[in-house]
């Protein structure tokens, strides 16, 4: 009997869980944690690295990263991926911590097609849609991503505006004021179009072919 006990006790002995230090446990010496890696694209970051690039190769490369948030090559259609200036940045101030961020398809003499990206610190960010403007001054059906011409500031707050000539002559083409809108989206306020192109007028004194008001 006394025989039986003992080997009783010494197969429960082998089968009892391991002690905390022989798991594993608090007192244990444990190996050191991978590395998290940090997801998702920091608007913040990539914001100040763009205003402290000095060459069109930083920006360039910046746009490029730009990717991991937004494909703004959508907005490019069938333009020359390998023309001079793709992918080169420019930054427009809306407000102190509002810029649009225009991206170069391609470049032209005076003006180019350009995607714009809405970007700010604390938000994803998003490529910027509106109606497109055709070149006698009307809207178009349907929202692109696609802009053609020279992106101007505005002196309104969450304004900005594309100037298109017509290529060869200078004194006519489309002056579009576009509003920034919360969804990321921009809504087209006024358009001036000089479309004869018989007098050098500047754009301020083109008629008026289109108002939201």
């Amino acid at each position: 009997m006394r025989t039986l006990l003992c080997t009783l006790l010494l197969l429960g002995a082998c089968a009892a869980p391991p002690s905390p230090t022989e798991a594993g446990g608090p007192e244990a010496e444990t190996p050191e944690a991978a590395p998290i890696a940090v997801q998702g694209f920091d608007a913040a970051t990539w914001l100040a690295e763009v205003r402290a690039a000095e060459t069109e190769a930083e920006r360039v490369a910046l746009s490029s990263a730009l990717l991991d948030a937004v494909d703004w090559r959508t907005a490019c259609g069938e333009d020359d991926p390998t023309a001079t200036g793709r992918g080169d940045i420019r930054l427009l101030a809306l407000g102190e911590e509002d810029p649009l961020v225009e991206v170069v398809c391609q470049r032209f003499a005076y003006q180019a097609t350009f995607a714009l990206v809405d970007v700010r610190p604390d938000e994803t960010p998003r490529l910027v849609r509106a109606l497109g403007v055709l070149e006698d001054g009307t809207l178009s059906a349907d929202t692109t991503a696609s802009f053609f011409g020279a992106l101007v500031a505005s002196s309104a707050p969450g304004r900005f505006g594309v100037v298109t000539k017509s290529a060869g002559h200078g004194g006519c083409g489309t002056d579009a004021t576009y509003r920034l809108l919360a969804t990321g989206g921009a809504e087209v306020e006024r358009v001036r179009a000089h479309t004869a192109c018989d007098a050098a007028l500047s754009p301020e004194d083109w008629p008026v072919t289109y108002s939201a008001n």
